[in-house]
């Protein structure tokens, strides 16, 4: 199914939970609200079942943190006996190093990592706590599971970790990993964080492009590039104030507190759907997913002038 602007349904991104255990001062917590309710491993699955009808192939997990759910490797095994074909997550990998085998057996295909820094200062300054040990471990455990790809998240924040791209290039090549450069996005409720430390990608991507063997688009991912370099493959995460990558957007976005949620810049055109499906309505659940698809409009539809950072103080 296709929503108005001809774009597919291919990918469901499921908020498992909002707590997580760090505090990254960027986090937008996958745009989620503090709602009181939460999913059963259940009653996730079932919407994942439903949201296959309407073409999901890719069931990816986020949070907050997902592995802090404690039935996290139900929650994976019951979505791939589904007729979903590929369950991934999105983790900060502090608690990973503990379940990677688990997730792997209950059919997690791959995983993401979010490290942004290799410095144990720079990281403790972004998410608060000293734990850059535990995420090296969790991805040491990953790989040991096999889950493949790995991919490493790095969100680039100018002034904090942007000297430090060519380094993780070469330590995410040497692991055999993809690394991913994300840029800064600036939420509906961002703050002076984002003029602080927003760094556009255009100059990285030009440097990346100028040493690649091969780039490649990805349609299917918000028509991301990604570069084939000698050493390893990067990829470049560029949303902001991004039509393009707005109008190749192809997911789907399901609370923690089950609301299906057509854009993560929006809260204000939720669908319900975990009633529906407590209520015991079948034609309900599909009915919410027929209206989130309706309600999908790409955020930036033109391009804004440039973002403007704060003069330093």
């Amino acid at each position: 199914m296709r929503d108005r602007f001809g774009r597919p349904l291919t990918g469901l991104r499921v908020s498992v939970t909002n707590e997580c255990n760090l505090n990254c001062f960027y986090c937008h917590r996958e745009g989620c609200q503090n709602g009181k309710r939460e999913m059963s491993a259940d009653e996730i699955a079932k919407i994942a079942e439903v949201a296959a009808e309407f073409g999901v192939r890719r069931v990816k997990l986020t949070g907050g943190e997902p592995i802090l759910r404690h039935d996290i490797a139900d929650v994976v095994a019951k979505i791939a006996r589904t007729p979903i074909e590929e369950v991934s997550m999105s983790t900060n990998g502090t608690l990973l190093a503990d379940v990677a085998h688990d997730l792997a057996d209950a059919g997690l295909s791959r995983v993401n990592i979010s490290l942004d820094t290799l410095d144990p200062e720079t990281y403790a300054s972004i998410t608060g706590k000293n734990l850059l040990d535990d995420v090296l471990s969790g991805l040491e455990a990953a790989l040991d599971a096999g889950l493949k790809p790995v991919k490493l998240n790095m969100v680039v924040l100018a002034g904090l970790n942007d000297e430090e791209i060519e380094r993780m290039i070469s330590y995410s090549s040497g692991r055999g990993v993809i690394l991913q450069l994300i840029e800064l996005m600036k939420m509906p409720t961002g703050g002076q964080n984002f003029y602080h430390h927003y760094l556009d990608l255009g100059d990285v991507e030009r440097l990346l492009s100028g040493r690649a063997r091969a780039i490649q688009t990805r349609h299917s991912m918000h028509a991301r590039k990604r570069y084939i370099l000698p050493e390893g493959e990067v990829e470049v995460v560029r949303p902001m104030h991004n039509s393009e990558f707005c109008m190749h957007c192809t997911r789907l976005r399901l609370t923690h507190d089950g609301y299906l949620k057509p854009c993560l810049m929006q809260n204000d055109n939720l669908v319900d759907v975990l009633s529906c499906l407590r209520e015991g309505s079948a034609d309900g659940v599909r009915k919410a997913f027929k209206e989130a698809i309706l309600r999908r409009a790409p955020h930036f539809k033109v391009l804004p002038q440039h973002v403007t950072p704060l003069p330093s103080s």
